[in-house]
């Protein structure tokens, strides 16, 4: 699991700083409205605060409580993201599910450690 944690925290933290200070290079915001930049920061905002959450979780591993809530919170940040783009996706407003198929299969893996913990 701890492995599991310290990929979590380099994924989201990249993702974090790409999508907070360069959303552009990402494909499918070439073409973005000033809104959607805006929301792509916003995420990357929080890609990059769950990811430094992720490395004092790694950092101080020992702590069952901080192992608890980092299962928890990521569970509920993998899931609702993979939700918001598959709402998005079926109503049009996304133009592709990969990165809802990404979250979907993170939020298993930490339901996975969860119910192991």
């Amino acid at each position: 699991m701890k492995n599991f944690v310290l990929l979590t925290a380099i994924l989201e933290i990249l993702a974090g700083i790409i999508l907070l200070f360069v959303p552009q290079i990402v494909p499918t915001m070439a073409e973005s409205t000033a809104m959607g930049y805006t929301m792509a920061r916003m995420y990357g905002a929080a890609a990059l605060a769950i990811g430094y959450f992720a490395v004092q979780v790694w950092r101080n591993f020992d702590s069952h409580d901080l192992k608890k809530a980092f299962l928890n919170t990521f569970i509920l940040f993998h899931t609702g993201v993979a939700v918001a783009i598959f709402i998005a996706y079926s109503g049009g407003g996304a133009s592709e599910f990969a990165p809802g198929i990404l979250h979907t299969v993170l939020a298993l893996i930490t339901i996975f450690y969860f119910a192991k913990k």
